[in-house]
């Protein structure tokens, strides 16, 4: 508690602006990261961006278990000294071990970084936003030290976790395909991977809704974290999670979707699916969820968010594509190009494999 109330007295005499500047970088992840990710997926690289959001939303999900089973109270509850900044108080909010927005940090920007290690400059500026992000939730008397240090601890091992499956499944692919086998065998893998990932979420909520929550009150007579809220947001990790896994399996299986050959095209493709996300998250989804109480709701509003990253707007491209070469088939005379290359970037083979 000392570093927190060192950087509290500093917070004291530095300018309100910079609260809200550091808010800023810390709440950037929360939708910037599925930002990143979809732009990557989508334009640059589908192993790349397939990797980093199961990271974030797998991550997600365990850091939700983790923090419902440690049930640590906020930095102020257990230290009156420490005060919360006035910019933070929409944002933190439940318990507080392990700090979740240097989790999603650390996967989003260290998943980046990791596909991008030649860029040394790039990958400097993701370290800073990592270490920005854990930096911010301390400034602003959100999180303890142990609380971002052990964030950025479990990002990292899902980050390496997530990296010994995606070599796995690449590895055997390969094998496969030395042998004769052919795809089948992977897409039994990628199924029972899928299945195995789904039975983990659902197993995970049976434990988190059964097991016993602290049930505290502060002098007012208001209870210190409503279990309520929190079991809230394990729903939104199991619809994040759950939501890549289909959509990543139906994609695969399915759709076979090509990242655009034309940089030019790179730029239409993520502003199209950015404006559908939006779109998904802001209406679509709330005019679904209107029955549902708040858990329900959660689920499966992010399952929509991560589900149209990887599945449905994959599908939506794959679809215009083909409408579009078939208007080109049967307009005579048409000499433009309708087709837009969508073609594998040559020399990255492996980056529409995940």
């Amino acid at each position: 508690m000392d570093y927190l109330l060192e950087l509290q007295n500093l917070r004291d005499v530095c300018p309100a602006m910079l609260n809200y500047l550091l808010l800023g970088i810390s709440e950037f992840i929360t939708f910037g990261g599925i930002l990143i990710a979809a732009y990557i997926y989508w334009c640059l690289n589908k192993r790349a961006g397939a990797f980093i959001l199961a990271s974030f939303s797998g991550g997600y999900m365990l850091n939700q278990i983790v923090k419902n089973t440690a049930c640590i109270y906020r930095p102020w509850v257990t230290d009156p000294r420490i005060h919360l900044a006035d910019a933070a108080a929409g944002s933190a909010t439940g318990y507080s071990f392990p700090s979740g927005h240097t989790l999603s940090a650390t996967t989003v920007y260290g998943g980046a970084a990791k596909y991008y290690n030649k860029n040394k400059l790039f990958v400097a500026l993701m370290s800073l936003m990592v270490v920005l992000t854990a930096f911010a939730r301390n400034w602003l008397g959100a999180h303890t030290l142990s609380d971002v240090v052990v964030a950025l601890l479990e990002g990292v091992a899902v980050l390496v976790i997530n990296s010994f499956i995606v070599n796995y499944l690449a590895s055997r692919d390969e094998a496969d395909a030395t042998s004769g086998k052919g795809s089948d065998p992977g897409m039994k893998r990628r199924l029972i991977l899928m299945i195995v990932s789904l039975i983990f979420i659902i197993g995970s909520m049976i434990y988190l809704e059964l097991k016993p929550y602290p049930m505290d009150y502060d002098a007012s007579g208001n209870i210190l974290v409503d279990p309520w809220e929190m079991i809230t947001d394990c729903y939104t990790g199991a619809g994040m999670f759950s939501g890549f896994l289909i959509g990543w399996f139906i994609e695969k299986r399915f759709i076979d979707y090509h990242l655009p050959y034309e940089k030019s095209l790179r730029g239409y493709r993520f502003v199209f699916g950015a404006l559908g996300l939006i779109i998904v998250y802001l209406v679509i989804a709330p005019l679904i969820t209107i029955p549902f109480d708040d858990h329900i709701s959660h689920l499966i509003k992010y399952f929509a968010v991560f589900f149209w990253v990887t599945g449905a707007y994959p599908a939506l491209v794959k679809w215009q594509r083909k409408r579009l070469q078939r208007f080109k088939r049967e307009t005579p005379g048409y000499t433009g190009n309708v087709s837009g290359n969508w073609q594998h970037i040559p020399g990255d083979k492996k980056s529409d494999k995940q």
